[in-house]
């Protein structure tokens, strides 16, 4: 079966060149690598911004070579193949991204669950060529491997050693449960890349992963950055048109990597409570302080759908949502201010 990727979100520049120059005293500079299953773009301005970029990249390399769960040398993939087993001793970076996407899987009810992997390599979504070969999973195999899926499971443990070194574990309960950072890594991964730009002075910038894009300050001309949300059945259209200063953007859709079987569209957002792929959405978009949160966030609105969406994010301070729906039908939460929406 062919993999299907789309760029979620654009970021809409006036000009065409990718080295902006303004007034004279800025320029934006861009600078791109692929990474973390997409391809990462970093625009910034400001003094020595061309270096600070590069530690930046550099720094999203080395945390993202913690989480990345397709590597089999990384901290998760350590906990993954140890699972039922003893415990892993990870890093502070990995302790602190797993400690807070279980917080949001705590928020969503279990309807964002990081220990999907069983159920993602069930529906095919295990490799790089998504699909099914054989018919689809009937009963019995979803329910052994929702049997596998629960983050409750995964226990972590932070303490301080005879010799006062800290030590942080990591361990899943049972054989055969797996891990899957896709949904939070870019976020937590693109902060990071903020954290560096900020040490080296930087005050304006885009970090750019995927679904997720994190704003800086402004552009050189005092303007908002402005990230458009793509139309979930338009490939390059978009719905709306986001302006951003110092928080983030994430969008999940059912565009991004599905499949289709018997007419149907498979896609790899699955619902860990049913174990089956999520039906009749086609989008969550969520605005956030920092990148962690709304990459944390978006799949699990994806999950529990409109009503429960909106109702949760409503419910928190600071954060914002976008829900797209069968037939195209749109819901915002009490703050979505980016409009008009077009579908």
């Amino acid at each position: 079966m062919k993999k299907f990727y789309y760029f979620i979100i654009s970021v809409l520049m006036t000009h065409s060149s990718s080295c902006l120059l303004f007034a004279g005293t800025a320029e934006i500079v861009s600078r791109s690598r692929p990474m973390l299953h997409t391809v990462v773009e970093i625009k910034a301005w400001g003094d020595n911004a061309e270096k600070a970029m590069e530690e930046a990249f550099a720094e999203m390399e080395r945390v993202n070579s913690l989480l990345n769960n397709y590597d089999p040398t990384s901290e998760v993939s350590c906990i993954n193949q140890n699972a039922g087993g003893t415990a892993v001793e990870i890093s502070s970076e990995t302790m602190d991204a797993l400690k807070r996407a279980i917080s949001f899987c705590g928020m969503t009810g279990g309807a964002l669950d990081i220990t999907i992997g069983p159920l993602l390599k069930l529906w095919g979504f295990g490799t790089d060529e998504v699909g099914l070969e054989a018919s689809e999973p009937d009963a019995e195999a979803i329910r052994k491997a929702k049997s596998l899926v629960d983050y409750h499971a995964l226990e972590l443990a932070e303490y301080t050693t005879a010799d006062g070194r800290m030590k942080r574990t990591a361990r899943l309960a049972k054989k055969g449960m797996w891990i899957d950072v896709g949904s939070f890594s870019k976020g937590f991964v693109a902060d990071k890349a903020f954290g560096i730009l900020k040490k080296r002075g930087i005050r304006n910038a885009l970090v750019i992963a995927g679904g997720t894009v994190c704003a800086m300050g402004n552009k050189p001309d005092a303007s908002l950055w402005q990230v458009g949300i793509q139309h979930p059945r338009k490939p390059g259209g978009l719905m709306a048109v986001v302006p951003l200063k110092d928080s983030s953007i994430s969008t999940s859709g059912d565009y991004e990597i599905y499949y289709e079987k018997k007419g149907k569209r498979r896609t790899h957002i699955i619902d860990p409570r049913t174990g089956t792929p999520v039906p009749r959405l086609q989008s969550a978009s969520v605005i956030a302080s920092d990148g962690m949160t709304s990459d944390g966030i978006d799949t699990g609105l994806f999950v529990l759908g409109p009503e429960k969406a909106i109702a949760l994010i409503n419910s928190l301070k600071g954060v914002e949502a976008l829900i797209v729906s069968e037939g195209g039908n749109v819901s915002c939460s009490d703050g979505w201010t980016a409009k008009p929406i077009t579908y």
